[in-house]
């Protein structure tokens, strides 16, 4: 009797370590669960990241239209720790920027890039061969013109300007070679650094267009 009653009792021992460790397991395998979850969760928020990260910074060849995604130049700047810091460089919005600059001059006139080319060409081919302040003074009348009620408003209306010719080398402008010299003229005065001639003075050529001489700068009478 007593032999089958140890035999129950370690019987039922075992049934509950049995019981016991298969909780435990389940637990331990719930918790597995749960963490394997999380990690992977986590690696998909990273991917995520990432994937939009090299979204804005595409290097593929694949088209816009195709890809749907934005291209955008990137640049590597060093700083003076030695870090690496990538910058982005829209050209579009730069070359914006730098269209027209602002210039302190007393017509309040500033001029783009294009527009200080297409200067140059006509001072180069009205005087290339006159001192700096000759350039200047030609500068000076063109933008006097360009305040002028007298005349129109914009520099190639200025320059163009018909009935009658104001500019005789306007025809000629493709074929001008503009040097440093003629840049260096326009930015003296579109900078306010020069004050050669009255607000009035609208004419220059060779000989005195009218008998209200204002300068005679070189080859060239400045008249008003």
């Amino acid at each position: 009797m007593n032999k089958k009653i140890l035999d129950v009792t370690v019987a039922f021992t075992f049934c509950i370590c049995l019981i016991v460790t298969t909780k435990i397991e389940e637990k331990d395998n719930a918790q597995y669960i749960r963490e394997e979850i999380a990690v992977t969760e986590e690696k998909e928020a990273v991917t995520a990241g990432v994937c939009n990260v090299l979204s804005e910074y595409s290097f593929t060849t694949e088209s816009d239209e195709e890809t749907g995604i934005a291209k955008k130049e990137v640049i590597v700047v060093t700083t003076p720790s030695g870090e690496e810091t990538i910058t982005e460089n829209d050209r579009e919005d730069e070359n914006e920027a730098l269209e027209e600059e602002t210039y302190q001059n007393r017509w309040n006139i500033s001029l783009t890039a294009e527009e200080i080319d297409l200067l140059a060409k006509i001072v180069w081919l009205e005087s290339r061969g006159e001192p700096q302040e000759g350039q200047e003074a030609i500068v000076e009348v063109i933008f006097n013109r360009m305040v002028s009620d007298k005349y129109p408003d914009t520099l190639y209306d200025v320059l163009s300007q018909k009935n009658p010719v104001q500019f005789c080398s306007w025809k000629n402008r493709e074929s001008a070679k503009p040097t440093e010299k003629e840049y260096q003229s326009i930015a003296n005065v579109l900078n306010g650094n020069t004050n050669i001639l009255r607000n009035d003075t609208l004419y220059f050529s060779t000989e005195p267009l009218t008998s209200r001489l204002d300068v005679m700068i070189g080859g060239h009478s400045f008249c008003y």
